[in-house]
């Protein structure tokens, strides 16, 4: 694993050549993802220890995922007008201070108000970057740079992840949390590096309104887009389903092998095993879809593979309890392949629909609105489904909406070739991260 990370990070190194800026992404990336991994098995349970139920937790979550959806747009509206890099360092920096406060909160209401807000501001800021990569990213090789940096990312992650234990162990809890804050933090700082993207010109600034104007617009932008252009409804409705798909996996994959006979001791590892095989078949789907003259051609086959795999898991539950347990091991690391081979023609996709840079925010916004909508709705609706029907058929759920992400990715339109003309130095190409 190691050396597979090592080997992915040279390759960047090779291809960005030149491209200082996506450097800085990169080494801003890899500490933010080292910084995640070590707190992602501490988080739910550090909480319980501070007084949370399951079902505070539960609505803390949720509230960290409803108010996103109303802020995003906002966000990205105003980087229109503002520049994005105000914003980006901006919340970088705020929510990497309060990384280290979440020790230092021992009372249960402060630190669910804590939690909130971080999760809030650490969402918030992904269409701003999303904005970002579309307003710089290379034309050439662009999947090739997002799987490769996605890849490495995942990589750091998972040996987060593994070295999570003995870092608790010699640091405690909370000094986990100052490590992480620390990573954090200097994440940040390596973004003041960037180059300041150059912003609209005046006159396409006005266009959007001003002051509070500029704001409604933002929050109407979701329905404006459907209704002024027909195209950008499958998009958005891709991004729904997708998101809401994926939303079942964190909590529910790890209670369905327990339920169906895995030792608690082993689910790390089954999870971390997915994780691994994700990163290793990324680059060769990025470079794949370089190749292609359409991104939908690898975007389409990727999902049919996932919906397959999460119907196999819904069907594990009704087998034998000794192959409902292999049939659920070897169908969550095979859906890693057609998800990490598939994933950033997906996020190039993106990158080529978005608009011009004077209201891209705003249309990345809109698209993480619809992502965040399915955030709030996905825990409630598999919620209901495993205590009605049983844990396997919320796969089966996930395996339909996957479907329905296909039908509404296979409509969106694309020129013939995506080889457009070369433009400025890469600003931002990093995968979205949130401290916790």
């Amino acid at each position: 694993m190691i050396r597979q990370g090592v080997g992915a990070i040279r390759e960047m190194v090779g291809l960005t050549r030149g491209l200082g800026n996506l450097r800085v992404m990169l080494g801003s990336g890899l500490l933010g993802m080292a910084a995640s991994g070590l707190l992602n098995p501490v988080m739910p349970l550090y909480l319980r220890e501070r007084g949370l139920g399951f079902q505070e937790i539960g609505a803390l979550y949720t509230a960290g995922a409803l108010l996103p959806i109303f802020v995003q747009p906002v966000l990205g509206a105003l980087s229109d007008r503002h520049g994005r890099k105000p914003f980006v360092v901006g919340l970088s920096l705020v929510t990497s201070l309060m990384v280290p406060a979440v020790a230092l909160v021992d009372d249960p209401q402060p630190l669910a108000a804590v939690m909130i807000l971080k999760m809030l501001l650490s969402r918030s800021a992904a269409p701003v970057s999303n904005a970002m990569v579309a307003d710089f990213a290379p034309a050439k090789q662009r999947a090739t740079l997002f799987s490769l940096l996605d890849a490495t990312s995942n990589l750091v992650f998972v040996a987060a992840l593994f070295a999570s234990s003995a870092v608790i162990r010699a640091l405690s809890v909370a000094g986990t949390f100052f490590l992480a804050g620390g990573l954090f933090l200097a994440g940040s700082l390596l973004l003041l590096g960037l180059d300041e993207p150059a912003r609209p010109s005046h006159a396409e600034a006005t266009r959007g309104g001003a002051g509070w104007g500029l704001v409604f617009r933002g929050l109407l932008s979701p329905f404006t887009y459907v209704k002024d252009r027909p195209g950008a409804a499958a998009l958005f409705l891709w991004q729904f389903f997708f998101t809401f798909a994926l939303a079942l996996f964190p909590t529910y994959l790890p209670l369905y092998a327990v339920e169906l006979g895995a030792p608690r001791e082993a689910v790390g590892p089954l999870v971390a095993a997915s994780w691994l095989t994700y990163a290793f078949a990324q680059p060769f789907g990025g470079r794949l879809s370089d190749r292609l003259s359409r991104r939908v051609g690898m975007i389409v086959p990727g999902l049919a593979g996932m919906a397959v795999m999460a119907a196999v898991l819904g069907a594990a539950g009704w087998l034998p309890a000794g192959a409902a347990l292999v049939t659920l091991v070897a169908a969550w690391v095979l859906l890693a392949i057609p998800d990490g081979l598939h994933r950033s023609s997906a996020s190039a996709l993106v990158v080529e629909q978005s608009p011009a840079p004077s209201e891209r925010g705003r249309f990345m916004g809109a698209l993480g609105a619809c992502g965040a909508l399915a955030s709030v709705l996905a825990p409630v609706t598999y919620g209901f489904t495993a205590q009605a029907a049983g844990i396997g058929c919320t796969f089966l759920l996930s395996s339909v909406s996957l479907v329905l992400a296909l039908g509404c990715v296979s409509r969106v339109r694309e020129a013939s070739s995506h080889a457009t003309p070369e433009p400025a130095p890469v600003a931002a190409l990093t995968p979205t991260s949130e401290p916790g």
